[in-house]
């Protein structure tokens, strides 16, 4: 029943009736809900409880103008390497206990409501602490190899949650880019994989028109991308790393159009992008994503389709291909199971 309903309801009772229903409902609540939710203070004067509970409140709200420079500082050192490396601006004994300060952050911050400039503050704030928990998922800033575990927070959870801040003040091209850049950049701790969180961000664009804007989005990104010009005094000193990691920034965009384009029900659409733009230095590989993400949709047709027309190019299959092939020919429908194996 909503608080609307209930009102109405009441409306109707004599107050020897209210009084009837109060202490029934009072006999009924179990003694340990009427202790923590303190019932008895309620009903002894519910002026003073309700400005009571309204101070207390006011008093847990995040102060984001103390919040701010603290989280920034300690993002600051944390890049510096000073939470793993001795230095003179953050304690040894205080080291360790970065998970438990990022930990707090992210309560702090998520407790803040979404609307405004401080909603923003605080979903930007968390945008950066996610930023810097992916970035040491592929380099030494903590002492731990795995700094979402060690924080205790699940990183596609974490990502769902600041998509779900960046959309709450509504859908337009630059919430949506940024939220697009949010999945494709991050690096990955050992449970994740690009497509959960890719997942996650197709999951939030519930119309076709935001799909299409996240789709004109991610061509714009992967041109830019595909820039030469493109962030040259920012490139790693291994070129070859440089390239990997660009490459794979790509291909998690082309897996976002294709992702969004199966979720509009552009089938033909989705696979024909994917076939031109998914870049592998051995087409097998390609051919192999694109399978698994087909048998994901349980597209039987679509999937025997790419497989057949990758044959009659001259791409040899692995095992695993081979064998799913021939189930569904026996069978009409999809294994259980998708072999991966070579």
């Amino acid at each position: 029943m909503l608080v609307s309903e209930l009102r109405e309801l009441l409306s109707k009772y004599k107050e020897k009736e209210l009084r009837l229903l109060i202490v029934e409902m009072y006999k009924a609540m179990p003694k340990k809900i009427r202790e923590e939710k303190e019932i008895d203070k309620l009903l002894k004067d519910v002026n003073e409880f309700l400005s009571m509970g309204k101070a207390k409140k006011k008093q847990e709200q995040v102060d984001l103008d103390l919040l701010k420079p603290e989280i920034e500082e300690f993002i600051e050192y944390a890049y510096k390497q000073y939470y793993c490396a001795p230095n003179s601006y953050v304690h040894k004994k205080e080291r360790p206990k970065w998970r438990f300060k990022v930990k707090a952050y992210i309560k702090s911050l998520e407790s803040v409501p979404v609307e405004g400039e401080e909603g923003k503050t605080a979903t930007d704030l968390m945008d950066k602490l996610y930023g810097m928990l992916s970035y040491a998922c592929g380099y030494y800033i903590f002492n731990t190899e795995d700094p979402f575990r060690s924080v205790g927070i699940n990183q596609t959870d974490l990502v769902d949650s600041i998509i779900q801040r960046k959309f709450g003040n509504g859908f337009n091209k630059e919430s949506i880019r940024s939220a697009i850049e949010l999945v494709i950049n991050s690096r990955l701790d050992r449970e994740t994989l690009h497509s959960y969180l890719i997942n996650v961000l197709v999951k939030h664009l519930k119309t076709p028109d935001t799909k299409e804007i996240a789709i004109e989005q991610c061509y714009i990104l992967r041109a830019e991308q595909l820039n030469p010009n493109l962030n040259k005094s920012k490139r790693s000193s291994s070129s070859d790393f440089y390239e990997y990691e660009k490459r794979e920034r790509l291909n998690n965009l082309v897996e976002t159009v294709f992702r969004l384009n199966m979720a509009l029900g552009e089938y033909d659409k989705a696979i024909k992008y994917f076939t031109q733009n998914y870049k592998d230095r051995d087409k097998e590989v390609s051919l192999y994503v694109l399978l698994f993400l087909l048998y994901q949709y349980d597209l039987k047709e679509y999937w025997l389709s790419v497989y057949e027309d990758a044959v009659k190019k001259g791409i040899e299959p692995r095992r695993g291909l081979q064998i799913t092939y021939e189930y569904i020919k026996e069978n009409d429908e999809m294994p259980e199971y998708f072999q991966s194996s070579r």
